[in-house]
């Protein structure tokens, strides 16, 4: 099967390539750069925002991948309709089952979500938690020191490693099985910012402490729109990334990753350099 992966170098974009390549599927992975993808992917360069630039990628695919957001996606799913292209998975987020469009980042999910419905092709969607792989953010942290800043830090949630949201994906691209449903996907248990840290610190052999930024500080350097909407998920609860959904272990068989997994599985990341 010939798979076109758009986003292919993203923490779940690549992570399809690979498995999908491990399964005997062609992957055709599209990116900015055409670079960093795993051997035996057709890299392809295009610009999600511009779907002309995307044309040629869609020759011969049968099923593809796309994260939200990308003012492009409307045109490529009509050209991709217009082909071969039998399917799509959208990756979308935890935010959408909200239904608010006031909400700046559940807005651009859901209007994806819409673009994929109105598509005329198979569609599913993802709803995933936090990526466990948002951790790589405090590597500058951890390479000055031991204590780590992280907003709303304090939020217990169900992160979730993106190889599981990966192999959800490769499962829906692969089968009309799954066609015309929308997946809530998490972790398998609730965590602080704290107690991942103090995961990774018996990982990496250091002793690490999380400070939470009061409300305030955590809006400083994003757009207003989006430290509001942040504000809305983890403040005024229009999200629940704490509740652990058995989604992951229905679809796939298995249990998802721990955190204490995917720590084990990228500690050389994690060490400052």
């Amino acid at each position: 099967m010939r798979i076109l992966v758009l986003g292919g170098t993203g923490n779940v974009g690549r992570a399809i390539v690979e498995a999908g390549l491990a399964e005997g599927h062609e992957v055709r992975a599209v990116s900015r750069s055409g670079r960093g993808l795993p051997p035996g992917a057709e890299a392809y360069v295009g610009d999600l925002d511009d779907a002309s630039s995307l044309t040629k990628a869609l020759d011969g695919v049968e099923a593809m991948f796309t994260p939200a957001g990308y003012g492009g996606l409307a045109e490529t799913l009509q050209q991709a309709a217009s082909g071969d292209t039998r399917r799509v998975v959208l990756l979308s987020s935890s935010s959408a089952p909200s239904g608010s469009r006031t909400n700046a980042v559940a807005r651009y999910h859901l209007e994806s979500e819409d673009a994929v419905r109105a598509s005329g092709l198979g569609w599913t969607l993802l709803r995933p938690n936090a990526f466990m792989s948002n951790t790589l953010r405090w590597r500058d942290q951890i390479a000055a020191g031991d204590m780590v800043r992280e907003p709303f830090g304090d939020v217990a949630l169900s992160v979730i490693d993106p190889a599981d949201i990966a192999a959800v994906a490769l499962r829906a691209l692969s089968t009309d099985e799954h066609d015309h449903q929308a997946y809530r996907l998490s972790g398998p248990e609730a965590l602080t910012a704290q107690q991942r840290a103090d995961i990774l610190g018996a990982a990496i052999g250091r002793r690490l402490t999380v400070e939470v930024p009061s409300d305030e500080e955590a809006r400083e350097g994003l757009p207003a729109q989006y430290a509001d909407a942040f504000h809305e998920f983890y403040r005024g609860g229009l999200i629940d990334e704490t509740t652990v959904h058995p989604t992951v272990e229905q679809l796939l068989g298995r249990p998802p990753a721990t955190f204490a997994d995917w720590v084990q599985r990228n500690t050389e990341k994690m060490r400052p350099s």
